[in-house]
């Protein structure tokens, strides 16, 4: 019995995935993309870049939202090193540029996104 306790902590973990959609409200690009909330680091160039959003070889969007996620789901979006959305369950979208009153795409080529359930 204690052979299978001790050997438990070492069973690998099953990670959720999660669906984040990117909008750019000027040219009317949006586009969603699936990856695993593992708690890592996630290029949006690497994720978005060839979507509509991406369009041009510049990922561009105003807006971030979570489409398909678990229910502890908690996202973090970086620009250059500094957060500019928190996506969770309770607060799925994210106004990316940080003007509510305004549409306009800001250039994310150098974001990240860090996603655990």
């Amino acid at each position: 019995m204690a052979v299978l306790a001790a050997a438990s902590p070492l069973e690998a973990r099953q990670w959720s995935q999660v669906t984040v959609a990117l909008s750019n409200d000027q040219s009317g690009a949006y586009s969603g993309v699936a990856f695993l909330a593992d708690d890592t680091d996630k290029s949006i160039l690497s994720l978005f870049g060839s979507t509509s959003v991406g369009a041009g070889g510049t990922v561009k969007a105003n807006a971030a939202q979570l489409t398909a996620f678990p229910q502890s789901i908690n996202c973090v979006i970086k620009n250059n090193g500094a957060i500019i959305g928190t996506l969770t369950a309770q607060h799925t979208y994210a106004d990316l540029d940080g003007n509510p009153n305004a549409a306009v795409p800001i250039n994310l080529n150098n974001a990240k996104i860090r996603c655990h359930a």
